[in-house]
């Protein structure tokens, strides 16, 4: 039996805060905190001398990644965000074809494919979301590239990834994921799912903080990678430096090319490792406990809610719909209550830190809000 609130402990921001964003961006544990203090700790007792254990370490993250994601530690590369990660996909299949994505996107996903010329075509938005058999109506044989998020984030539909893999493999398309408002807590298996590429980034549900973020090249996609960009640690020896060729190793952590970020990677080890501990099924299993329960409190209190999802599309994000969002969010943050306004009006999210007295005090203070 998991005790919920001795979770919640592990996330300080509790004592102050009715935290209710991790779409935005989550908090950090003290175990994600303590990984990346003790990189900090010990260049400041041992300066350099500590390289080979952080190379040691760095790798012990990225099998850490793999395992989450049912991958092999070769096709996990990190970098600092989602939006770099999309950048380098979309270089290395900028010859491949055409590109369908969502049109509720974040533009994290477009604008790296619009940068390099791509004209995108979009699947329309329905209020079901974007069920696979709704994409499937706008594919045409100029598409090659498919790529969607597997939570959007300004409605909260979570995408099915099994059927979206069945749908790219029948149609021989690159299944393009963004993991960005689902790892962490949603079930992502790259085999399973048939994903070719996935990127993902440790601020949001990961809670793992700002400058991390990971990429997931398929390794029938390494072989024939070209890079979007190489430096002195993309080739199969770095401390050869030879300067008079490039062979780069077929391994998702050549695009990593320079020096690794160590507190950032180490801060995301240190929130998987409590993500093992917990279990992944039931970190899911508690975030949509409390977002079934979310929508309840709102619904009995009378709040317009959008939700026209299937149960199986639910995920961590709500709606309640307003155009006074911006002024709402704002007077929620001054009694340390803290939303987002996105989409439709304010976007409430819940986490493995929150509980049901969150999301009590939300639903009595919103009950004094003009809408």
């Amino acid at each position: 039996m998991i005790n919920w609130e001795e979770i919640r402990d592990l996330f300080p921001v509790c004592k102050k805060y009715v935290y209710l964003n991790p779409a935005g961006g989550s908090p950090v544990s003290y175990p994600a905190a303590a990984e990346g203090k003790r990189f900090y700790d010990e260049m400041l007792a041992e300066g350099d001398t500590c390289w080979d254990k952080w190379l040691y370490r760095t790798e012990e993250v990225r099998r850490l990644v793999a395992g989450y994601i049912n991958a092999h530690p070769s096709e996990i590369g990190f970098t600092t965000n989602a939006s770099t990660a999309m950048n380098y996909i979309a270089h290395m299949l900028y010859k491949h074809g055409e590109v369908l994505t969502m049109e509720g996107e974040f533009p994290s996903t477009t604008y790296p494919w619009l940068n390099l010329g791509k004209k995108l075509q979009f699947v329309k938005t329905l209020d079901t979301g974007y069920p696979v058999h709704h994409i499937r109506k706008s594919l045409n044989s100029g598409i090659k590239i498919l790529v969607s998020s597997h939570v959007q984030y300004s409605t909260g539909y979570r995408q099915n990834l099994e059927k979206l893999g069945e749908l790219c493999a029948s149609e021989k398309l690159v299944n393009v994921v963004n993991a960005t408002q689902s790892m962490g807590i949603f079930n992502i298996d790259v085999k399973k799912h048939q994903i070719d590429y996935l990127v993902f980034t440790g601020l949001k549900w990961a809670t793992a903080g700002y400058g991390i973020a990971g990429i997931y090249i398929s390794k029938k996609f390494l072989d024939k990678m070209k890079l979007p960009l190489a430096g002195w640690r993309s080739v199969e020896n770095p401390e050869q430096i030879d300067n008079s060729c490039l062979v780069a190793r077929k391994e998702a952590s050549a695009i990593e090319s320079g020096c690794p970020h160590f507190p950032n990677i180490f801060a995301l080890g240190g929130a998987l490792q409590m993500f093992n501990r917990i279990g992944q099924p039931q970190i899911e299993d508690r975030v949509l406990h409390l977002n079934r329960y979310l929508e309840l409190r709102l619904t009995e209190a009378g709040m317009p809610v959008i939700k026209a999802f299937a149960e199986e599309n639910r995920s961590g994000i709500l709606i309640v719909s307003t155009r006074q969002a911006e002024r709402i969010v704002k007077n929620l943050a001054r009694k340390n209550i803290i939303i987002s306004a996105r989409g439709a009006g304010l976007r409430i999210s819940v986490n493995i830190y929150n509980n049901e007295t969150d999301i009590e005090r939300l639903v009595e203070v919103l009950k004094h809000e003009n809408f």
